[in-house]
């Protein structure tokens, strides 16, 4: 037996949704695009809507405030490890130049494998020694201008101009009900486990 067509009156109007035609659309899935009623789209974490399909995909474990810190001590102690060391081979040369020379290369030597790492995987090397990541606030990667500037240019900027009473409450802010500080804000980016991810 056929089923029979759905009158004028029962049509939807406008937008449907991409798995049920005979329903209007309610929002936007904010991952693939498509449109999802009521009865198959959620809200995740991150207050965006999703549809089914998506949604398992954007449920993320946010990273914990101890691993951030711990991220954060690594690589000052990597950037602390890398000028010493560059500071230590230009002692026996006692040149001045030679040391600024040396302590210079060991300074971005650390910052292009940092921004290399940051780039390709979200994750600087404490991050990834901790199993963490950066990423946007849909899960999508980070572009590394967007982590440059935006995530660590323009708080020290504004840190800057208020006297560090912004990288100071920056920093507090990790304790808020989402764990994210000020420049995660601003960047629209959260830090995420990955601890048990494949690359």
């Amino acid at each position: 037996m056929s089923q029979q067509p759905l009158s004028a009156e029962a049509q939807p109007r406008g937008a449907v949704c991409a798995l049920h035609p005979e329903r209007s659309a309610a929002t936007i899935c904010n991952r693939c695009g498509n449109y999802a009623c009521e009865l198959c789209f959620q809200v995740a974490p991150d207050r965006q809507d999703y549809c089914e399909a998506c949604m398992p995909r954007s449920v993320v474990r946010p990273a914990t405030r101890g691993s951030r810190l711990l991220a954060v001590i690594v690589d000052h102690i990597v950037l602390a490890l890398a000028l010493f060391v560059g500071g230590v081979l230009s002692f026996a040369v006692r040149s001045p130049a030679f040391t600024f020379v040396l302590v210079l290369a060991a300074f971005l030597g650390v910052m292009g494998v940092q921004l290399y790492l940051l780039d390709k995987y979200g994750q600087s090397i404490g991050k990834r020694a901790q199993g963490i990541k950066v990423v946007r606030m849909d899960g999508s990667r980070v572009g590394i201008l967007r982590l440059l500037f935006l995530r660590n240019v323009v708080p020290a900027l504004i840190g800057q101009a208020t006297c560090s009473i912004f990288s100071l409450v920056d920093t507090l802010a990790i304790f808020s009900e989402q764990s994210r500080c000020l420049h995660d804000y601003i960047a629209d980016t959260q830090v995420i486990d990955v601890s048990d991810a494949q690359d």
